[in-house]
């Protein structure tokens, strides 16, 4: 018997179960994805389980262990669809997009643990992703969490009328800056969150100096002035060749951080369709106080 087509991920995600039941799946049903709870998921009865084409036995270990620690199990029962409005003609999904939306949306990585899909005509592949973090320390969301997939949705129509170049710059360097943050390396976690924003500008080709470019960009956008910002250049100086190091206190080298990391997620936030309207006050101060 021929072996079904199929696509899975098995998520951790910095929300349990709930979310993804209550929230999500509604929206996932419709593009048909099912959402499963990990505690009631077998692998080995799972559709389009063969014990043919199974992955190596270490391979299942780490399937294994993902469920252990997952939020969510999502599948889709069929010939795959790669749709991903984030990454076109790419073997992502849908679901890649919703984790890479919810992480710019949260500021900490939603990500699958295991993914696998075989078509029906294409051999079976399968991937392993470690966690990055496991810190759960509260973070602040930029809106509602019960409308982040009313956002999501509206940033899968907006992505394709933007200007591919930026999207990809902006992506880039914040989830590499996400990277820097998630594995305890402040100093270049705040470069890249700079980086995020002046590759932009530009790209752009927006006038003045580093910091004026960048200033540009955001008033573009409709942003307010930014305290923090000088401050977050001068840790961008203190990371690459052409500054002088800033000697900026820790009190304030850590708000300039901690401004760069909100500001970058707001900036890409905004560009693909939220309105300053819709980010929540919290989530605004962290930036613009």
């Amino acid at each position: 018997m021929a072996a079904k087509p199929f696509i899975r991920y098995i998520i951790i995600s910095p929300v349990g179960f709930y979310w993804w039941k209550q929230l999500a799946a509604p929206f996932l049903k419709k593009k048909g994805w099912d959402v499963i709870e990990p505690a009631t998921f077998s692998y080995e009865s799972s559709y389009g389980f063969n014990p043919d084409v199974i992955p190596a036995y270490k391979q299942v270990s780490q399937v294994e262990y993902s469920l252990h620690i997952s939020t969510a199990v999502v599948e889709y029962n069929g010939e795959p669809i790669y749709d991903s409005v984030f990454e076109p003609a790419s073997d992502r999904t849908v679901i890649d997009d919703l984790l890479a939306f919810m992480s710019l949306y949260d500021g900490v990585y939603w990500q699958y643990m295991w993914k696998e899909h075989r078509g029906s005509t294409a051999n079976w592949k399968g991937s392993f992703a470690m966690q990055v973090s496991y810190d759960r320390n509260p973070r602040e969301p930029a809106g509602g969490r019960d409308e982040a997939l009313s956002f999501f949705q509206k940033a899968l129509t907006t992505i394709p009328t933007l200007d591919r170049r930026q999207f990809v710059l902006a992506i880039r360097w914040f989830f590499s800056a996400l990277r820097e943050f998630e594995v305890g390396r402040p100093l270049v976690e705040a470069a890249l969150n700079w980086v995020c924003l002046e590759s932009q500008a530009n790209y752009l080709g927006l006038p003045g100096n580093k910091l004026q470019r960048v200033k540009s960009l955001l008033a573009r956008q409709g942003f307010p002035a930014i305290p923090h910002l000088a401050d977050l250049y001068r840790l961008r100086n203190n990371a690459f060749h052409d500054g002088q190091l800033s000697n900026l206190s820790e009190p304030d080298a850590q708000a300039a951080r901690t401004a760069g990391r909100a500001l970058a997620r707001a900036q890409i936030l905004n560009l693909i369709g939220m309105m300053h309207s819709d980010f929540e006050d919290g989530f605004v101060k962290l930036y613009a106080s």
